[in-house]
């Protein structure tokens, strides 16, 4: 991951944020600004991989031919007429607001020439600026006006005039959000209508908005509008070779795909948008100026899934002018900075919060995922190409179109969480609808996550989640358990003092376009460490909604009405409408299986984790230990030199140091290896120490800390150095070894491990048999050792030999007894599980 220079490194896990150095231009009249001299020296930031046209030999052209035939097919492009109209579409749109501003001039006393000399510019800004040419997608257009237009006109008269207009449908005036703005349907075409005054009498066609003069004197409103079409042209410029032979707007027509299939393209929710994309592509196409389109998509994930936030993306050095007012960003708290290169520089993600950051990070990883194997099952194909015949060559390119069809899935959001919170939005009219619905989707990651107020953040949850997409209808409980229904309300006309109300129309029958309701959903996943039971979202809701339709000081909205309202309610699973799983992830059965996949991958990566984890305990114990004997040999030593020993002396206490300390930590390791069997646990037994699948790769029995303690009435316990392979052999304990086919039987053997502790039932009779087996030798070897008498002081060598051995043999029946009854004591506390072919979560410990 390469880093801001002169900073080498640049992922630092722990490192501070670098303070981000500015650049070297100044400009204080325009013309004399960025475009004539920052856009020459801007100084991009992170360093280019691979410079000469050769390195794209170096890349898969395989995965390249596949993802262009996968791109055809599933990437939509407006065509060559759709640009040309939508075009027309901003020229006629130029022209009304030419007009509206002469027309606003004359209203205001000036002359008819000054005010044909007012001009104004109409710039756009984003995805169309760029000719990405989404098919169905905005077009954000902002009106550079003089002084003499205001705020207050825009939202009067140039509305009025709009909505004159027969081509215009679905206006919606929204005066009160940070950026006022006025959106319609003009010709079918989404536009969304921003405005930016500037401090001059006259604004000429040929005045450069790229030059940072033309802030000076700006109102904090219109630097904020002026800053999408800087930012857009300063994107264009930055990426090498845009108007040439880049593959840009290939990157960003599949990442765009890609967030909104997966449910993370949304800007005003907490996610990354079209502005977010396009930075985040344009430092791509930057690193790899001459790569294919195949390789800057691997090239994206594999930088963005393992990226240290705490470094800041920028496309080039920011510029400073210390005699303007406004500040370049420099926040430490924003959790994932995309910078604009423009000046005055923001964070354009400054709405995500670490619940968001987290579902992109895993959206990042799994893309890279799917993207690795898709590249290198191209590869393979392509190799495999000369030796396949045309029929097996077809489908083994259909499964590496199915490895990128997998990158743009639907996510199975609504499959895979514990409780789903779903907000009812609702209005009387379209209009009103329309405005409250935006407002109330901008103001759902304050419910969320806030830093002052109560949220869900707060509450002990691991997991939230909130799908930008409203679904087009509202949701009620019938029962609990039961799914829910569905109910869509359209606008109907009010009734007439004293009569009836309207009643909604019949749904197969009514305008979509009039539809009155929505919903929002929120996932939630509880945390398993938390100790309350019950958790009440009542007043962390209570506390969102007393939020809303007021402003920053709590003065009520003057666009907000009583018709618009909210309500919300927790769904389990099962609960959810069928409506609402038919539409995102193909009904109910299939919502069940992406369920049932993500618990099975969930709980293998738990188990994986805790894996790492036990074993970085295991490595950082033995690095201890070995400090411990270290410091003891050290020690040892300097107290033999403290003593005054002679060299002989001192070189016996260093072995015997040495030896001590080999003997610390050998017990250290036994402790370790008991402690580690069974999950954690330990018995008055033994422990297993390891699998027979882990055996075989071992190659031969270790040493086990109970093995001194074991009868040798135990034959089936495997000697130390017995090789793996044996233990499976029926003859080996009839040579002397420690084979299980003679001891337990050869169907026991695959429930066999280290040490003889078996996990079947199989093998747990053969076990038992062995037991009483043994117990009954043992008494039987007690008895006869009691035949015995003490022998005279005459005795024959004979009578003094059999004497001995009896001996050992009552030591050896009572050590058995205690083995035994262990062993026994802690069967019956332990049943084994009736399956024979069902791998324990834990070893059976005997």
């Amino acid at each position: 991951n390469p880093s801001p220079n002169p900073n080498p490194n640049p992922n630092p896990k722990s490192s501070p944020r670098p303070r981000i150095p500015s650049g070297q231009a100044r400009g204080d009249t325009p013309g004399a600004g960025p475009r004539g001299v920052a856009m020459a020296q801007l100084q991009q930031v992170y360093p280019v991989d691979d410079r000469s046209a050769e390195c794209r030999l170096d890349f898969a052209a395989a995965a390249e031919a596949t993802l262009a035939r996968w791109r055809g097919d599933n990437i939509e492009v407006d065509t060559a007429e759709e640009s040309d109209r939508r075009r027309k579409l901003v020229f006629q749109l130029t022209y009304i607001f030419l007009e509206w501003v002469r027309e606003t001039c004359l209203g205001k006393g000036w002359s008819e020439e000054e005010a044909a000399q007012a001009g104004g510019l109409l710039h756009t800004s984003g995805s169309f600026k760029l000719a990405i040419d989404e098919p169905g997608a905005d077009i954000d257009v902002i009106c550079v006006a003089p002084s003499s237009v205001t705020i207050e006109d825009f939202f009067t008269s140039l509305k009025v005039r709009l909505l004159a207009d027969r081509r215009v449908e679905n206006l919606n005036a929204i005066e009160t959000a940070r950026v006022p703005i006025i959106t319609f349907d003009f010709d079918s075409v989404n536009i969304d209508l921003q405005l930016a005054t500037l401090p001059l009498r006259r604004v000429a066609p040929t005045l450069d908005i790229t030059d940072d003069s033309v802030l000076r004197g700006c109102t904090e409103s219109s630097k904020d509008v002026l800053g999408g079409p800087r930012a857009t042209i300063m994107i264009a410029k930055l990426v090498p070779g845009f108007d040439g032979g880049s593959n840009f707007r290939h990157l960003v027509r599949i990442l765009r795909k890609w967030c909104k299939s997966r449910g993370i393209y949304s800007n005003k929710v907490g996610y990354i948008g079209g502005i977010n994309i396009n930075i985040l592509s344009a430092l791509v196409c930057q690193m790899y100026p001459h790569a294919t389109t195949s390789t800057l998509v691997r090239k994206f994930f594999f930088l963005f899934h393992r990226w240290n936030w705490q470094n800041p993306v920028l496309l080039c050095r920011p510029v400073e002018h210390e005699d303007m007012q406004w500040q370049n960003w420099a926040s430490e708290r924003d959790l994932m900075p995309i910078i604009t290169p423009n000046y005055p520089t923001i964070n354009s993600t400054y709405n995500v919060n670490k619940w968001t950051l987290k579902v992109m990070r895993e959206e990042f990883i799994r893309g890279r995922k799917v993207v690795e194997e898709a590249a290198r099952r191209s590869d393979e194909v392509a190799r495999q190409a000369a030796d396949l015949s045309e029929e097996d060559l077809e489908v083994a390119q259909a499964g590496v179109q199915k490895l990128w069809d997998e990158l743009v899935a639907p996510s199975d959001f609504l499959a895979i969480f514990e409780r789903y919170l779903i907000l009812n939005v609702r209005a009387s009219t379209v209009d009103n609808f329309n405005s409250w619905k935006g407002y109330i989707e901008s103001r759902l990651r304050v419910l969320v996550h806030h830093h002052r107020a109560p949220c869900l953040g707060q509450l002990p949850f691991s997991a939230i989640r909130i799908w930008p997409k409203e679904l087009e209808f509202r949701v009620e409980k019938t029962k609990p358990g039961a799914p829910a229904d569905t109910v869509v309300l359209y606008e109907v006309p009010p009734a007439a003092e004293g009569e009836e109300p309207t009643p909604q129309p019949d749904p197969s029958e009514a305008d979509p376009e009039k539809r009155v309701c929505g919903c929002y959903v929120i996932g939630i996943n509880t945390d398993p460490r938390r100790k309350r039971k019950h958790i009440s979202l009542d007043g962390v809701f209570e506390s969102w909604r007393k939020t809303l339709g007021v402003d920053v000081v709590g003065a009520p909205l003057a666009w907000v009405t009583e018709d618009m309202g909210i309500d919300f309610d927790i769904y389990t699973f099962g609960e959810l409408p069928d409506a609402a799983l038919d539409a995102k992830v193909d009904g109910r059965e299939n919502a069940l299986k992406l369920r049932r996949a993500h618990k099975r991958r969930r709980h293998e990566e738990n188990l994986a984790a805790q894996k790492l984890k036990e074993e970085k305990k295991k490595l950082e114990a033995a690095e201890l230990e070995k400090e411990r004997a270290a410091a003891a040999l050290a020690g040892a030593l300097e107290e033999a030199l403290l003593d005054g020993d002679d060299e002989e002396d001192a070189k016996l206490k260093r072995e015997r140091a040495e030896d001590d300390a080999d003997a610390d930590a050998d017990a250290a390791a036994a402790k370790r290896v008991r402690g580690s069997g069974g999950g954690g646990a330990t018995t008055d037994g033994a422990s297993l120490e390891m699998s027979l699948r882990e055996i075989a790769a071992d190659g031969s029995v270790l040493a086990h800390p109970f093995r001194d303690a074991l009868p040798s009435s135990l034959a089936f316990y495997p000697k130390l150095g017995t090789p793996a392979a044996m233990l499976l052999e029926p003859s080996a304990a009839q040579n002397g070894g420690s084979g299980l086919g003679s001891a337990l039987g050869v169907g026991a053997a695959h429930g066999f491990g280290v040490g003889g502790w078996v996990m079947t039932p199989a093998a747990q009779q053969a076990f038992e048999r062995a037991l009483e087996g043994a117990d009954a030798d043992a008494n039987g070897d007690a008895e006869d050792e009691d035949s015995f008498a003490e022998p005279s002081g005459d005795a024959t060598e004979a009578e003094m030999a059999a004497r001995e051995e009896a001996v050992a043999r009552k030591r050896t029946a009572e050590h058995c007894k205690t083995v035994l009854s262990l062993g026994r004591r802690y069967a019956k506390s332990k049943p084994l599980d009736p399956n024979p072919n069902l791998t324990l979560p834990y070893p059976r410990l005997i």
